[in-house]
């Protein structure tokens, strides 16, 4: 578990699954189905009594009072953990001051009296535009956590609105520089349409990257064409691991640097011929 206050807010388990509810009511999915989706992959991991799901609660809580669509369940765990100092107790254990349980304890309690007052407005869905998307450099070398676990990873490219990033195995510790992420085992490639919040990518340096790596890994897009075309761009889902995007094994992230060490991954069945004749005519590219 990772913190940094007494404050309801200061924890990554409370940021990650606070920015992710978020991220996905904007995307269109309901209250409910965010809440079971979360608890259920959290509960997969971690006992009911493991005191890091306490932020996940916490966190569930905020993000449904904020969408104004309350549950008797989350309201009715957040309360036992409150009323019974479990939170308490598990800072303790964490090594907390008294003057620290202190502030921690005021904090629940005025946490639980906003949670009985509802939310005057609903929250509207942020329909993010492609003009707002954060800005990623290409060379972009952070890190990110995932609960307890910390991956590396670098921007190879930016192609109209979408990031090839490769991602490293799991790291024993935060990477201080690019060259940690470097020399780490490449995890996974992958273009994103969807980036991580802003707040959780931890940027540790640039990277000089020179190649244009737009057709390779299921990309290629040229306006003067029109063709723009993703066989398998990565959604919010791929950050938490859940699935491998273009796994390239026993290889560490410094050994994919060029365009060339990057397979195309163009596939018939997926564009018409026609498409799949002019990549070829225009780059070389195979299928």
């Amino acid at each position: 578990m990772g913190c940094w206050g007494m404050g309801i807010t200061q924890s990554d388990e409370f940021c990650e699954v606070y920015d992710r509810f978020l991220e996905e009511y904007d995307q269109g999915k309901t209250v409910a189905e965010i809440t079971e989706e979360i608890l259920s992959e959290y509960l997969s991991e971690f006992d009911e009594n493991d005191g890091v799901l306490h932020d996940v609660y916490f966190a569930i809580a905020k993000a449904e009072w904020m969408c104004s669509e309350q549950s008797k369940k989350i309201l009715d765990k957040v309360q036992h953990i409150i009323d019974n100092d479990l939170n308490i107790a598990f800072y303790r254990e964490l090594g907390a001051t008294k003057s620290d349980l202190q502030l921690r304890y005021k904090n629940l309690h005025k946490f639980w009296g906003t949670l009985q007052i509802p939310r005057k407005s609903l929250r509207k869905r942020n329909i993010p535009k492609n003009e707002q998307l954060p800005s990623l450099p290409k060379g972009t070398a952070f890190w990110y956590r995932v609960k307890s676990d910390i991956y590396g990873a670098i921007v190879l490219d930016v192609v109209k609105y979408n990031y090839l990033i490769a991602l490293s195995d799991k790291l024993s510790a935060e990477p201080k520089n690019p060259e940690s992420i470097l020399n780490s085992s490449v995890f996974s490639l992958s273009w994103f349409a969807i980036l991580l919040p802003q707040k959780r990518m931890h940027v540790v340096g640039d990277v000089e990257i020179s190649d244009s790596y737009n057709g390779h890994a299921g990309l290629y897009v040229n306006e003067i064409i029109n063709l723009d075309y993703c066989e398998n761009c990565g959604s919010d889902k791929d950050w938490r691991h859940e699935i491998r995007r273009y796994p390239i094994p026993d290889k560490q992230i410094k050994d994919i640097l060029t365009a060339d060490s990057v397979p195309s991954y163009f596939k018939h069945g997926d564009v018409l011929n026609r498409d799949i004749a002019m990549l070829q005519k225009i780059n070389g590219i195979k299928s």
